[in-house]
């Protein structure tokens, strides 16, 4: 799916023309065991880095009006980043802002496809699709696993369960968007669920900084899908990535 793609080159300043690098890039970096070997993973973020200091230094040179510019201003006119933080800066930017929202935007048309009462509901009323994003971000886990290890830094009880300074911890996210006491029935999909807050951007001072972005790219992009395509359905059986931090669909083959 092109359109975040398009969204996230256009806002950086990234030329759309490389997408095909830097998608291969990032996929190699969000591998996990099985995806790509370490060698191959950091082979995708040295790439990613030489790109981004060749880029920086392009927009430091013949500045344009994105974001990468504005980032080389925080770095030389403000002194708010250093260098490597300017660089490591974009590469996230660039990677969390297409692999996130892609495959979020594939995975709510499976998902989709497999409540066609859901659609027909959306289909029949628009109204309804942002309250429904919000369910669908809820009950769509996008991780593919746990993720990263954090580190307690003091001894917490967690539930029955004490977690003592300095064990390593792997937290499932998006198992609080299933959490009983927060959502009835909180397996089923509901688009009409009044959903409240939700894990999906995480929380505190981790909460995604493009959670709106990915909002209104997601509401027009399914709206669109949805008013133009009213006949839209599964054309192939669905594969999903194996070996990568962010799950979706290897490829979404649909006929209208």
């Amino acid at each position: 799916m092109p359109f975040p793609i398009t969204i996230i080159c256009e806002l950086l300043g990234v030329p759309f023309e490389d997408r095909d690098d830097f998608r291969r890039w990032s996929n190699q970096v969000l591998a996990t065991v099985g995806g790509h070997t370490p060698e191959e993973a950091m082979h995708g973020m040295m790439k990613l880095h030489a790109y981004f200091v060749e880029l920086v230094a392009k927009r430091r040179a013949h500045p344009t009006d994105d974001l990468i510019t504005a980032l080389v201003a925080a770095r030389d006119n403000e002194d708010r980043l250093s260098e490597d933080e300017l660089v490591r800066f974009g590469i996230t930017l660039l990677v969390a802002g297409h692999e996130t929202t892609a495959n979020m935007l594939s995975n709510s048309v499976v998902t989709l496809f497999e409540h066609p009462e859901a659609m027909k509901s959306l289909q029949d009323d628009p109204q309804k699709l942002p309250n429904a994003i919000e369910e669908l971000l809820r009950f769509i886990p996008l991780g593919s696993g746990a993720g990263f290890t954090r580190i307690a830094t003091e001894d917490v009880q967690v539930g029955n369960a004490l977690v003592k300074e300095g064990d390593a911890v792997l937290v499932v996210v998006s198992s609080a968007n299933r959490d009983e006491a927060m959502y009835a029935n909180s397996t089923e999909l509901d688009v009409e669920r009044e959903v409240g807050q939700h894990m999906q951007f995480g929380h505190g001072i981790h909460f995604c900084l493009g959670s709106q972005l990915a909002r209104m790219e997601l509401q027009v992009a399914l709206g669109t899908l949805l008013r133009r395509m009213p006949g839209l359905r599964l054309a192939e059986p669905v594969e999903f990535r194996k070996g990568s931090l962010v799950r979706g669909p290897v490829k979404l083959v649909v006929a209208w």
